[in-house]
């Protein structure tokens, strides 16, 4: 065992990283490997949610001038490997097990002193296995954002839609619909609405089966697609890639990058074609922030894949 496998353990390993001053997303996985291998049992939500306290107040006090990503939500949060993080900022993690959207809600004080640049919430999902109505979670979330613009109003809040399950009492059918409501809430309240939903989402319109340990929880697959995802989210965000410069950018024939102005050209991908490959054909580099280009230009997601769809790749025009 390499890294906690239970609540408990990891718990434990948290609260060993916290008295020598660490933080749990900067610990190597099996960081306190004695404390925690052999443990049982179970935290309380209470000392779940003091722990998370904790580690707030230890992110406050060192942070610096470190941008600061927070991951709020649940047992999906949770469990996001710390070495999957995006790098170039600090990250805390505040997901709690089994938490649904009203326990989020009340619990939001507990990194009330930190300055975050970005908060991602992933939340509903235990409510709709709780029975609640799906207009709680709508509210919940709702009440969320406004809270945390109230909190921390540099900070730029995205609300991530709910994931699909492989259970048939949660159709995918019903979470798309609430995360509709999801998207509304976010243009309404200038939050951001990402959609992790249609690319965990298979042909069967359930979470596709490679990325579930248990048809809801993430296998480390999932958790690697999700990364990409908030590599992309971070990117646009660290650059003002926002909603209005895509808009431009779907709108403009041709653009200036590195002193070398781009004219966009239809092209037909070919098997095997990636966007980093066609990156790298038209910037001579495949790093993240120059394929994003093509993907903003044509709607794309944070998955690579380009279908058989005609897209647009840009071209040199020169100097």
């Amino acid at each position: 065992m390499n890294r906690p496998a239970s609540g408990i353990q990891m718990y434990l390993q948290r609260m060993a990283g916290l008295k020598v001053g660490r933080t749990y997303t900067l610990l190597p996985p099996d960081s306190f490997k004695s404390v925690w291998e052999k443990a049982i049992g179970q935290p309380t939500y209470q000392e779940w949610t003091n722990l998370l306290a904790w580690e707030a107040q230890a992110v406050a006090k060192g942070q610096g001038t470190n941008p600061l990503a927070i991951l709020l939500g649940d047992s999906i949060s949770m469990w996001f490997p710390p070495e999957l993080l995006p790098p170039g900022r600090l990250w805390l993690n505040q997901g709690i097990s089994g938490d649904n959207t009203s326990g989020i809600l009340k619990r939001l004080w507990t990194f009330s002193e930190t300055k975050p640049h970005t908060i991602y919430i992933l939340a509903g999902i235990n409510d709709l296995r709780q029975g609640k109505p799906d207009a709680s979670i709508a509210d919940n979330i709702y009440y969320t954002v406004r809270e945390l613009q109230l909190i921390h109003p540099p900070a730029k809040v995205v609300v991530q839609s709910i994931l699909p399950t492989r259970l048939a009492a949660l159709p995918n059918s019903r979470i798309r619909k609430i995360n509709l409501e999801l998207a509304a809430i976010s243009r309404s309240e200038g939050a951001i609405y990402f959609d992790l939903n249609s690319s965990f989402t298979n042909d069967e319109d359930r979470l596709r089966r490679e990325l579930t340990t248990d048809g809801i929880h993430l296998s480390q697959a999932g958790y690697q697609l999700w990364q990409k995802a908030l590599h992309q989210m971070t990117s646009r965000l660290d650059l003002n890639r926002d909603s209005r410069y895509q808009q431009w950018l779907q709108r403009s024939p041709s653009f200036t990058l590195d002193g070398k102005t781009y004219t966009w050209v239809s092209y037909q991908p070919e098997s095997g074609d990636s966007l980093p490959q066609l990156s790298q054909k038209a910037f001579g580099f495949d790093s993240f922030e120059y394929w994003d280009l093509i993907a903003l230009k044509n709607n794309l997601g944070f998955e690579e894949k380009l279908g058989s769809r005609t897209i647009l790749i840009p071209q040199t025009g020169g100097k």
